[in-house]
């Protein structure tokens, strides 16, 4: 199963990388007013589900964005 998540990565990263550039911009008081939290939500979801079935930590979105925030890769 790490293949389908592998598979979805790619796509999880460019999408929170969008998600990220446009929180920079202080335009969105909540991660629902973002333009991309459907797409990126919608990835964290799929991913959770396989990351839950093969015992793996699940991914939180809160967690990503203070993660880039404070300047991590």
């Amino acid at each position: 199963m790490d293949h389908a998540i592998n598979s979805l990565q790619p796509f999880y990263e460019v999408t929170l990388d969008q998600f990220i550039e446009e929180h920079r911009s202080d335009k969105y008081k909540k991660f629902s007013e973002n333009p991309y939290y459907t797409e990126v939500k919608a990835l964290i979801d799929a991913m959770n589900i396989l990351r839950k079935y093969l015992g793996w930590e699940t991914i939180k979105l809160k967690d990503e964005v203070e993660f880039y925030l404070q300047g991590g890769e």
